[in-house]
């Protein structure tokens, strides 16, 4: 498809999926000898993709000419397909059959799942914030910079004399990330000076982060720490207190896990009840012609499956 005919379907897409919500009358939007595209093949194409996402796509013209190209390209070889009768042969009907039901079913499911009145959940969720409000708790961070001197070529003396030297020239004002740059072992101190940014206490090994979390005033800097690395000396930059989130903060969240939940379980129900519908009969015999490991012990198969169809898929 050449650039300016891109051009053109971006152009027609824009002015059917932008200016409206919904056009009244089907418009064509790209046509040949053996096949026609409309509006309302771009809006249904759109639908696949998430609601979240439709916005972005349509303020993009090279997006629209994408799914415009793609449209083209699908109806085109379906046509071929047609015209060749593949869709006529059994089990190919069978599948464009299967792929309807499929989703019949899944819009089947969502516009129940509308319709279904969500109880208020907002008692439940002051209660949920209540019993477990560590889970809505920020703990406590510190922002640190450190120097390591590690062990692989030294022996542990001489790194920690080397260590105290490097802290020795710190506390003499010299900058510490000009420090880590000329002494520090870590190899990703060439890219970030030293600082290792935020992190909560638990998330280091034991001696270092004891180490950084003892620091009381930003800029102080640690003694040599020893860990399994070698030895570090720390900076404190910055420590951000621990910090209960309000439950007007968390509500939505909770309130939102909660109807997902209920609906969850309110499809579980509505499938439930398809598969222990009484009438349902199963051929035992004709489905075990499909079964490629005859020498496997009857007893396998449970008895209530015996009576029914395996549970679909939603």
């Amino acid at each position: 498809m050449s650039r300016m005919l891109l051009k053109q379907y971006a152009a027609l897409a824009v002015m059917v999926c932008c200016t409206a919500p919904a056009l009244s009358v089907e418009q064509v939007l790209i046509e040949s000898e053996k096949i026609r595209i409309t509006s309302l093949d771009f809006e249904a194409d759109l639908m696949r993709i998430p609601p979240e996402h439709r916005a972005e796509v349509l303020a993009s013209k090279a997006r629209i000419a994408k799914l415009l190209e793609n449209l083209l390209i699908n109806k085109t070889l379906a046509a071929q397909a047609r015209s060749a009768g593949i869709d006529r042969e059994p089990v190919m009907g069978k599948q464009i059959e299967m792929a309807a039901d499929k989703l019949l079913a899944q819009e089947q499911i969502n516009r129940i799942a509308k319709e279904v009145k969500i109880p208020n959940f907002d008692a439940r969720a002051r209660e949920m914030y209540q019993v477990d409000i560590e889970k809505y708790t920020v703990p406590t961070k510190v922002r640190v910079s450190h120097i390591l001197v590690d062990t692989k070529n030294r022996t542990p003396e001489e790194a920690l004399q080397r260590i105290k030297q490097v802290r020795e020239q710190a506390v003499g004002g010299k900058k510490f990330e000009e420090l880590a740059l000329e002494y520090s072992d870590d190899p990703s101190a060439k890219g970030n000076k030293g600082d290792l940014g935020f992190f909560e206490e638990g998330k280091m090994v034991k001696p270092f982060s004891d180490a950084a979390f003892a620091i009381s005033a930003p800029g102080d800097i640690s003694e040599p720490v020893k860990t399994i690395f070698g030895y570090h000396i720390i900076q404190l930059h910055e420590k951000k207190p621990k910090l209960v989130r309000s439950f007007e903060e968390v509500k939505e969240r909770i309130v939102q896990g909660e109807r997902e939940k209920y609906l969850n379980e309110y499809r579980k129900t509505l499938v439930g009840g398809i598969l222990t519908d009484p009438s349902l009969k199963l051929n035992e015999e004709a489905v075990n012609r499909f079964w490629t490991n005859p020498d496997a012990k009857s007893s396998d198969v449970k008895p209530s499956e015996k009576n029914k169809p395996e549970a679909a898929k939603h």
